[in-house]
């Protein structure tokens, strides 16, 4: 969705782009605290690496560096699902699944 975002916003005209930064912003802000959350849940601290590559995200994004957000936002996905990969592991080994 964060992706879609971004090519919606890279098509619009001007005056319309700061409303839609703000929507942005505040899309990726309530992500991060879902990330947040499941770091504090979890105690992943591996997990924090993924706010960080959101927040770098959303900075690229502020700069309309829409490229470099997008390939931060690839990462920041892939790293979400090998940590949640290695947790259906860990919850496979112990038969809890």
């Amino acid at each position: 969705m964060a992706s879609s975002l971004l090519d919606f916003l890279e098509n619009l005209k001007e005056q319309e782009i700061v409303g839609a930064e703000k929507l942005l912003k505040a899309y990726f802000n309530a992500l991060m605290l879902e990330v947040s959350i499941a770091v504090n849940a979890t105690k992943m601290e591996e997990l924090r690496e993924i706010i960080q590559k959101l927040q770098k995200a959303l900075e690229e994004a502020k700069t309309r560096n829409y490229d470099v957000a997008r390939r931060l936002i690839s990462e920041a996905i892939s790293m979400a699902t090998t940590q949640g990969s290695r947790s259906a592991e860990t919850l496979k080994a112990m038969g809890l699944i």
